[in-house]
């Protein structure tokens, strides 16, 4: 069995994204361990655009999500499997709001730490 990669789904993703918009995303990859999960996104109101899960007796595993927000950003979540504790987390947005996405990027990073985790 071939092993699973990260973001599988990214250029899939990305030529859906143009064909929609009709206009380049830029991205960013955040390297950073911080404990952010699809729950607590559609929490904090994200959309949810794309899911990979792995359902258990007790529950589902999410693997891979793909999260939209208000303004427009997309924000992909991504783990090999349900024993990752973090996952991988890049952002899509138009490459004219760099600034806004630079806060958002922050903002986005404190998201777990107010929840008390």
């Amino acid at each position: 069995m071939e092993s699973k990669k990260f973001f599988e789904k990214e250029d899939e993703f990305l030529k859906l994204l143009y064909d929609k918009e009709g206009k380049l995303y830029s991205k960013s990859r955040i390297f950073a361990r911080v404990k952010i999960s699809p729950e607590l996104l559609i929490e904090k109101k994200f959309t949810l655009e794309y899911c990979d899960f792995n359902m258990y007796e007790d529950g589902l595993i999410f693997t891979d999500a793909i999260l939209k927000n208000k303004s427009g950003m997309f924000v992909y979540l991504s783990r090999k499997d349900g024993m990752e504790t973090y996952y991988q987390i890049k952002v899509y947005f138009e490459p004219d709001k760099i600034e806004e996405t630079k806060f958002f990027i922050k903002n986005l990073l404190k998201l777990k730490e107010n929840d008390g985790n």
